[in-house]
């Protein structure tokens, strides 16, 4: 029987419910769920607003810790303020309804965003998944849930995954969590993310197997990343029937 009453509330969803709520501000932090820095007229473009109407957004997303922003000049260029955000951003996007797209562009972008595309600082889209389901049938990664710490797995028998994605050389502050599962709004299933999807992404950006598109955040997987893809699934399915 449930339990009526009186409890603590962990969080007021209701406060960033209240600040993505608005249709211009949704679209500018949609835009910079890449992990890019965008300036404000930019970003005003992007939600379709007068450059006074997007200053009046941009200071409500800074003052809630949405957004960062640092100026250069005369200019000021803002960023989302942590991966929480786009993990957030992201998971909204699975519950939310598509925009219609019209125009041939249009269809070109969507295609091109769930093909692969930059979430935050890691991979998402089937680009992302592809790499996500390697990585946990091969047993490097634990069984994923969106939202929710993995195990890895780097101390068993040698993999070429291991060395291929340089797994031993993973960075960044020990208090980003390792592995995150991040729920992936056009696969509707959780990708890789935290200090380990976003080392997975800048191997494949410095070894050339993906290249990013100019004012996307998609991501092309060329024909070296693909070759090494095939030849790794390869490896793992000989080494997951052989087991």
């Amino acid at each position: 029987m449930p339990y009526c009453g009186q409890v603590g509330v962990d969080a007021d969803i209701s406060v960033p419910a209240r600040l993505i709520a608005e249709p211009a501000r949704a679209r500018m932090l949609v835009g910079l769920v890449g992990g890019i820095c965008l300036p404000a007229g930019d970003l005003a473009r992007l939600a379709g607003v007068s450059a006074s109407t997007a200053s009046g957004h941009l200071k409500a997303l800074v003052a809630h810790g949405f957004v960062t922003v640092e100026r250069s000049g005369r200019h000021r260029y803002y960023t989302l303020a942590n991966a929480d955000i786009a993990y957030a951003l992201e998971a909204l996007q699975v519950v939310a309804p598509e925009i219609p797209v019209t125009s041939l562009r249009g269809h070109r972008v969507a295609a091109e965003l769930r093909a692969g595309r930059r979430c935050y600082d890691h991979m998402a889209g089937d680009l992302g998944l592809q790499v996500t389901r390697l990585l946990v049938r091969a047993g490097i990664v634990g069984p994923l849930r969106a939202g929710a710490t993995a195990d890895l797995h780097l101390d068993g028998p040698g993999h070429p995954l291991l060395d291929r994605f340089a797994l031993q050389e993973i960075g960044g502050s020990p208090r980003r969590p390792l592995v995150r599962g991040c729920l992936d709004w056009t696969g509707r299933q959780p990708h890789v993310a935290g200090r380990l999807g976003a080392h997975l992404l800048t191997v494949f950006l410095d070894r050339g197997w993906v290249t990013t598109r100019p004012g996307s955040r998609a991501l092309r997987l060329t024909g070296a990343g693909e070759s090494v893809l095939v030849s790794l699934d390869a490896g793992v399915s000989a080494a997951w029937e052989a087991g």
